[in-house]
């Protein structure tokens, strides 16, 4: 936080040169802390897949890790150059729609439409997609096309548990956020209009998250506490998921699962 806050800080809004080299140690930070969430997801998974492995919260460091990391890059780089190409098509339509009917609504309804079938599809491919981690830790080899073969018919229950995590892990995270924040959405509002109070405000806020203090130090708590709920629920949900549609393979699957 004190190296967002330094790199946020107003004085650098008239110097991009120093506001990139500032942004630097931040980048390089969330690198990390992205390394760090692959391993930690790796393990709430293992926690699932092979609980006799035991450990230190099944915590490892190897191969299975960099499949999952290989795996996070992947369709991240996909995703990105598919909503790139999405994009241009959906904003080329639109423009002609627009350029035809010269009505606004009708250009402000069929985006809104659009958007939400962009959306609705990208949502479809994430759950369909999703068993390719879980699958890939059991079969220590990427198991992307037997992810998709194996979501096939299942795609609602897998949507509705995600969607079950999603808001308890939002639900979870709101209080947290808030405390972060303090009253700078308050002091936001409050300067509308008033370019100096809005500057003020984002000094402010700048300075607070650029401080060590008691307060940093328990919101920094409560988002560790967020983050676990998130990786635990998350990993250990998709895991279940497969071993449930893998359970011929486990002996102890009846067991464990009822």
């Amino acid at each position: 936080q004190p190296l967002f806050g330094a790199a946020t800080a107003p004085a650098l809004a008239d110097d991009p040169a120093a506001a990139v080299s500032a942004m630097v140690p931040v980048w390089l930070t969330g690198f990390f802390t992205s390394i760090v969430g692959v391993v930690l997801y790796t393990a709430s998974m293992r926690s699932v897949l092979r609980p006799e492995t035991g450990g230190i919260a099944f915590l490892r460091l190897g191969m299975d890790e960099l499949r999952t990391l290989g795996l996070v890059l992947l369709f991240g780089i996909a995703s990105a150059v598919l909503i790139f190409f999405a994009s241009l098509v959906v904003g080329l339509f639109i423009g002609g729609v627009a350029g035809a009917s010269g009505s606004m609504a009708l250009t402000a309804i069929l985006s809104f439409l659009v958007g939400l079938v962009v959306f609705g599809a990208l949502i479809f491919f994430i759950v369909r997609f999703s068993l390719a981690f879980p699958l890939t830790l059991h079969r220590r080899a990427f198991a992307i096309g037997e992810a998709w073969t194996r979501s096939r018919g299942h795609f609602w229950k897998l949507f509705g548990a995600a969607l079950v995590v999603t808001m308890i892990g939002l639900v979870v995270s709101v209080p947290i956020n808030m405390i972060a924040v303090g009253g700078y959405f308050a002091d936001i509002l409050a300067a509308a209009g008033d370019p100096e109070a809005t500057a003020l405000a984002a000094e402010r806020q700048a300075a607070n998250m650029g401080s060590f203090s008691v307060f940093m130090i328990l919101q920094s708590i409560g988002s560790a506490v967020v983050a676990a709920i998130w990786l635990a629920l998350s990993g250990g949900s998709v895991a279940s998921a497969a071993r449930l549609l893998i359970d011929d393979e486990f002996d102890d699957a009846e067991e464990v699962f009822g």
